[in-house]
């Protein structure tokens, strides 16, 4: 990580903690979505990485809103209860990826496609079963210690912790052993065989890991709404939550689901666009994106605006910052 890097995230940091100081409830409440869609469209970006196009996202956020409300009105805290969910997450992920994974991406694809359609009506079934109906109910708020996290600030803030979870996270896994491995695959299935990857494995890996912070994504829900909304998240919500990782920039799996999910979430809800309005304009620009700008905004920025910051001065001055270099430059 280079010292313009450094500098840019410590900026971007001090600016996200003063945040929800600046600004009006509303708007605050806004940055929360994005967030909570940001966290999905990693999740998205994080499956491309091993080959595999999860449009079930969705589903599984579905799942862990459910069990993270279905523990918490048990008498369970809300991080055991997220906790708790994402490896129930996981555990059926296992149960029911195992099968599929080996057979095939065509198989793959269309078994998210029916688990996509079928999780709905999944969990309203169990929401209809007499030991089950109280995950339905107003759930109590996440606390730390005896402190009660409630007002919308708080939560922003959980958010936040959620988010550079997953972050940090993803960037250990992709500079390391696995994370090549996912590479490769996601490259040449076939050269990834031949050279003794085991695919099945270390895609089942990547499901696995990436149910549990989809599980997570809908335990952050959870304590934002007070109550399971699982069945808001249809096949449109899995569609708009591949379109952000597009908008931002596929070749940039942290960075560029954040900034897509931004555009497409947070623009709309400022400017106040109806919920039908909402997936026709997220549509109009990820066509507009790969018609004009195919490897994403980020990816633009990569190729037209980033070799004319590197020539200018003061990015020179900023990225030899502290060192001996800059001396001669600063004088």
């Amino acid at each position: 990580m280079t010292r313009t890097t450094k500098v840019a995230l410590g900026v971007l940091c001090l600016m996200l903690i003063v945040f929800p100081l600046l600004v009006n409830p509303y708007i605050v409440q806004i940055a929360i979505m994005t967030i909570t869609y940001s966290l999905l469209g990693l999740a998205f970006a994080f499956s491309m990485r091993a080959g595999l196009p999860r449009i079930d996202i969705a589903a599984w956020c579905s799942i862990g809103s459910f069990a993270t409300a279905l523990l918490m009105n048990a008498g369970m805290s809300f991080w055991l209860a997220a906790l708790s969910g994402g490896l129930i997450s996981m555990i059926l992920g296992w149960l029911l990826f195992s099968v599929v994974i080996p057979r095939g991406i065509l198989i793959f694809f269309i078994y998210c496609m029916m688990w996509m359609l079928l999780a709905p009506n999944v969990i309203r079934f169990l929401f209809m079963l007499p030991f089950l109906r109280g995950a339905g109910g107003l759930i109590t708020p996440p606390t730390i210690g005896s402190y009660i996290i409630f007002v919308k600030r708080d939560l922003f803030y959980v958010g936040l912790f959620f988010l550079g979870l997953n972050l940090v996270v993803y960037h250990l896994l992709y500079n390391s052993k696995i994370g090549r491995a996912w590479d490769a695959i996601n490259s040449s299935l076939k050269l990834a065989r031949s050279v003794g990857v085991n695919v099945v494995r270390y895609r089942m890996s990547n499901i696995l890991i990436g149910n549990f912070f989809i599980s997570l994504a809908g335990s952050y829900l959870v304590a934002f709404n007070r109550v399971p909304i699982p069945l808001t998240f249809d096949i449109k919500a899995g569609v708009l939550v591949m379109a952000y990782p597009f908008i931002g920039g596929l070749t940039h799996s942290l960075t560029g689901p954040i900034l897509g999910a931004a555009i497409a979430t947070f623009i709309p809800e400022y400017f106040r666009v109806t919920e039908e309005y909402q997936l026709i304009l997220t549509t109009i620009i990820m066509m507009l994106i790969i018609m004009f700008l195919p490897k994403g905004i980020l990816g633009w920025l990569d190729q037209r605006v980033k070799p004319w910051l590197q020539r200018s001065p003061w990015y020179i001055r900023l990225s030899k910052w502290g060192t001996k270099e800059a001396r001669g430059l600063l004088r």
